[in-house]
């Protein structure tokens, strides 16, 4: 493997916010985000100037309170042993709303006995306005299935106005039946379980038509299938649920055997979904930094994912498709599931993502890590086997064959975020420069002009929540450096630019801003909150501004003020999961 390091690395942090005179300003068209949300995220930009979306945090849902858990109830200050309390007729105030809806998003919510409602939400914006896309979502009382339980994503959209992403069935309530009490006293309980038909499912649709696409394998809870990308010739990458993981499946023989001998308060399906929602949340111990408190999601699931490109005709029908493994095989010690992921495909039908393999080839548990990696011709490839880097994934390829995603090495002793770009036909992997020696650096995209955009740290501290901003970087300027996207709008634009998350050919660029704005709650109270909002770039030439830092200052994970403060735990240190948050 060839290894080109770039020699601005040594760059020191002053002069690396020197401006560059061959970048770009911008103007800007702020999106309208629907009311029905709080927050809006970019995801993709096509050369129309369109976009897809991803809508969060809902403003309206009626949420059904009888069905809440005594410590849910509690923990919004409501008592349930109040004998005069009247659930279906109690209004929360605006504080207890935002925290139920922080607490019953799918997510982060492991009780299966509370509601389970949406939160995210698949949006398309065709120039003027976003319209939001729920394909699953249940509206018929006279169905078991419940209203606003479903969660929606669009990722990919080429320059047909096509998108695909995926979707979560709507869920309903099953009883379980078990004999509780005591020995001498037994007793029959029940207990109303949430359940779905799968657990995700791809989407496409070209705004008039729709269609999903099941799981190659479902044995439990549904199966899972993703697409997250789609280019021009039709190609759709993603990944797909092919087996149960060895362990899972012992883990469903032993759900099962406690229910036919009467030893358990739950159903099979619940007891593996609770497996799959450990496995969806789990950290990669092995890669803990005690200095950062880096937490690394390891995102996995009770099945083994095959990393899938499929070929589409223009109406989406499947022409065909094929699935690749690992970059090494499952180790014989090893029974948790070992996935490839295909995160963005080029117009030849060449994708990249991710693979679990083994740290220097060793196949130990312990030793079990995801990388960047290429699916080309039936072959899995790995961008580098070098013992420098510790995990990665690959984000996003053009038609030329070049490669852009990030690698974990230390530097200075601590686990840092390394921005990359490969060229797969030369074999050379050269790291970005980012803003500064040891600035966590994510690339999101990479255009046929090489012009890559993303997401970088702009301070060089030793705080664990290090602010992070929009960047644009010209991989074809030898004497390039990072552009902080903050500094290519009128200073007097009151932006702050966290994030650059897509760019066309044209070189407009969408990001995501973050505002600080007011609330106010039912007494009259006010709350400081940090709203994430999307903003198309429209690049005009001209001189950087250079406003400075303090100009465009938003204020760090845990700095907004009041009850509702915990929004902005999506923000600013948390921004690089909210769009793609399997790719860590």
């Amino acid at each position: 493997m060839k290894q080109f390091t770039l020699g601005v690395l040594g760059v020191a942090v002053a002069t690396a916010m020197i401006p560059t005179t061959q970048a770009d300003t911008y103007d800007y068209q702020q999106l309208e985000t629907p009311e029905t949300v709080e927050h809006l995220f970019p995801t993709a930009l096509n050369n129309n100037r369109h976009a897809v979306v991803l809508g969060q945090f809902p403003t309206d849902l009626e949420i059904d309170l009888t069905r809440l858990q005594p410590s849910t109830l509690a923990s919004l200050g409501i008592d349930p042993n109040d004998e005069d309390l009247d659930l279906e007729n109690y209004e929360l105030s605006y504080v207890q709303y935002n925290r139920l809806v922080g607490i019953l998003r799918d997510g982060s919510s492991p009780l299966l006995e509370n509601p389970r409602i949406s939160y995210n939400f698949a949006g398309f914006f065709n120039g003027q306005d976003v319209t939001f896309n729920e394909f699953f979502n249940d509206t018929d009382p006279q169905t078991p299935e419940t209203a606003d339980s479903t969660d929606h994503y669009f990722y990919g959209l080429n320059n047909n106005d096509v998108r695909v992403g995926w979707g979560t069935a709507p869920y309903r309530y099953e009883d379980f039946t078990y004999t509780g009490g005591t020995e001498e006293q037994p007793e029959e309980i029940t207990i109303s379980y949430a359940q779905r038909d799968f657990t995700r499912q791809a989407l496409w649709s070209n705004g008039i038509t729709s269609k999903t696409y099941a799981a190659p394998e479902q044995s439990f809870l549904g199966g899972e299938t993703v697409m997250m990308d789609i280019s021009d010739t039709n190609y759709a990458a993603g990944f797909v649920s092919v087996a149960l993981s060895p362990q899972s499946v012992e883990t469903a023989e032993n759900c099962q055997t406690a229910v036919d001998e009467g030893t358990t308060n739950r159903s099979v399906y619940v007891c593996m979904w609770q497996r799959w929602y450990s496995l969806q949340n789990s950290i990669a111990q092995n890669l803990q930094d005690f200095y950062t408190n880096n937490q690394i999601r390891t995102n996995q699931s009770i099945y083994d994912m095959a990393a899938t490109v499929w070929q589409l005709d223009a109406n989406g029908e499947v022409i065909s498709s094929q699935q690749y493994g690992t970059l090494m095989d499952r180790g014989e010690e090893d029974e948790n599931d070992f996935s490839s992921y295909a995160y963005a495909v080029n117009n030849q039908g060449v994708a990249v993502g991710q693979s679990w393999t083994y740290y220097e080839g060793i196949e130990e548990v312990g030793r079990r890590i995801k990388m960047p990696a290429i699916f080309i011709d039936g072959e899995v490839k790995a961008i580098t086997e070098d013992p420098e880097y510790v995990w990665g994934s690959a984000n996003d390829i053009n038609d030329d064959n070049e490669v852009v995603g990030f690698l974990i090495k230390r530097i200075q002793g601590i686990q840092r975020y390394v921005g990359f770009i490969y060229d797969i036909d030369t074999d050379t992997l050269t790291e970005l420069p980012g803003f500064f020696i040891g600035s966590s650096t994510f690339p999101n995209e990479i255009n046929n002009d090489g012009l890559i955009v993303g997401s970088g740290e702009i301070e060089a501290s030793l705080s664990t929540q290090r602010r992070r901003v929009g960047f644009i970087y010209d991989s074809r300027d030898a004497d390039a450096r990072f552009v902080n996207l903050n500094d290519t709008v009128d200073c007097d634009a009151n932006l702050f630019i966290a994030s650059a998350d897509a760019i066309n050919d044209n070189g407009e660029i969408a990001a995501t801003i973050v505002k600080e704005e007011s609330r106010t709650g039912d007494e009259g109270e006010t709350f400081d909150l940090q709203i994430a909002k999307t903003i198309i770039m429209d690049p005009t030439g001209g001189e950087l501004n250079a406003c400075s830092v303090e100009d465009n200052k938003i204020e760090r994970q845990g700095a907004a003020t009041g009850l509702l403060g915990f929004i902005s735990m999506l923000l600013i240190g948390g921004l690089i999961t909210v769009r793609r948050w399997f790719r860590v």
